[in-house]
């Protein structure tokens, strides 16, 4: 429920920043519409993960950063709104650009302002819980590898080079499919026309998003591109430009009212990829794969995507308590086998030295593979 009221509020924001810009008021919706019915957005709303609420403390950040902020209360509060955004997933450090613009003499107000907002990752300590999978927070150590993401730097600009050309296409395709051709082509002509109207505020977009899609793009993982969603914002200002650009060359009236279209095509487009009311595969596999497996098994997964499924099954639903999941990758992790029952010194124990005398299978999209 919080990712999808915040991937409203996210849109909501938007059509709030487009108005305070001048845009019409019906461009301003119909960008904010379309935004909310991008592919990206939409299934991060349906789920709870990081990227809804980044995604609305992105469109905060963009929207307070419209102007140049002229007091040090203003300062402040913009840097508590960002800090407290990287508190919710550091990817949105790719934001940093967009502060370009705070007066000098305000630079201690708005620093202050972004170390409150970070606050959330000092108080962990005290109200994380005990051992969990990601990381142990009550030691500094560990405190630092969690607010790092140290567990995933490894992944970060390290896709090969031979398949940087497939990402690229990749990273081209997700964004014509979030806005539409049509949208992508408005986006380009808004584009180029705040790079002539407003110079240093556009580049500085520009680089905020440029470093944002360089990230997604050399990170070596299937889904690495989710790390755009935050970022939507950046393009559909654009887009909002474009339409305005070309509403005023057509100079026929009430042709506003024809971009209320473009959030209308991209459902009917893309309906069949929103519209997941009757997707069960998720729940059939996971019902498949728990009904095979032994009694007390240990079941080994090597993806997420089969982690958090069998997780979401024993958690939510309470299938098979008599069962363990353990992630291959993360079983490495001291704080992990901590968090499993298991001994944090290194090297890690063998999964069936631990798990001695008790079956132990592998899990693929296939099911099982059990001895």
């Amino acid at each position: 429920m919080l990712s999808a009221l915040l991937a409203a509020a996210t849109a909501a924001t938007l059509a709030w920043t487009l108005l305070r810009r001048g845009v019409d008021p019906v461009i301003a919706v119909s960008t904010s519409l379309l935004l909310a019915a991008t592919p990206l957005l939409w299934s991060q709303a349906l789920i709870t993960e990081v990227y809804a609420p980044a995604a609305f403390f992105a469109a905060q950040t963009v929207a307070w950063t419209q102007e140049t902020p002229a007091t040090s209360r203003r300062a402040f509060v913009g840097g508590c709104i960002w800090g407290w955004g990287l508190s919710v997933h550091p990817a949105l450090i790719f934001l940093a650009p967009l502060w370009g613009g705070v007066p000098r003499r305000l630079w201690a107000s708005w620093a202050g302002g972004v170390v409150v907002g970070l606050l959330p990752y000092a108080l962990l300590p005290l109200i994380g819980a005990g051992p969990q999978p990601w990381g142990d927070v009550h030691n500094l150590a560990g405190w630092w590898d969690y607010v790092t993401a140290r567990l995933y730097w490894g992944y970060a600009f390290a896709l090969p080079w031979k398949a940087l050309p497939q990402r690229f296409l990749a990273w081209l395709a997700l964004l014509i499919r979030q806005f539409t051709p049509v949208g992508a082509a408005l986006a380009a002509v808004g584009a180029a026309s705040l790079a002539r109207r407003e110079r240093l505020p556009f580049w500085r977009t520009v680089l905020a998003f440029g470093a944002a899609s360089a990230y997604a793009i050399g990170y070596h993982t299937t889904d690495s591109l989710v790390y755009l969603t935050p970022y939507l914002i950046i393009p559909a200002l654009w887009l909002a430009e474009g339409a305005t650009q070309v509403v005023a060359r057509l100079d026929v009236r009430r042709a506003r009212w024809w971009s209320l279209a473009l959030p209308l095509a991209a459902l009917l487009w893309q309906w069949g990829t929103l519209d997941l009311h009757r997707d069960t595969s998720a729940r059939e596999w996971w019902e498949a794969t728990l009904r095979a497996a032994p009694p007390g098994a240990v079941l080994v997964t090597a993806a997420d995507a089969h982690t958090f499924t069998l997780w979401y099954a024993q958690e939510a639903v309470g299938a098979r308590p008599d069962i363990t999941v353990v992630d291959r990758d993360l079983w490495a992790q001291a704080s992990y086998r901590q968090f499993m029952g298991a001994s944090a010194a290194d090297p890690a124990p063998a999964l069936d030295t631990f798990f001695a005398g008790r079956v132990r299978c592998t899990v693929d999209t296939a099911g099982l593979t059990c001895p």
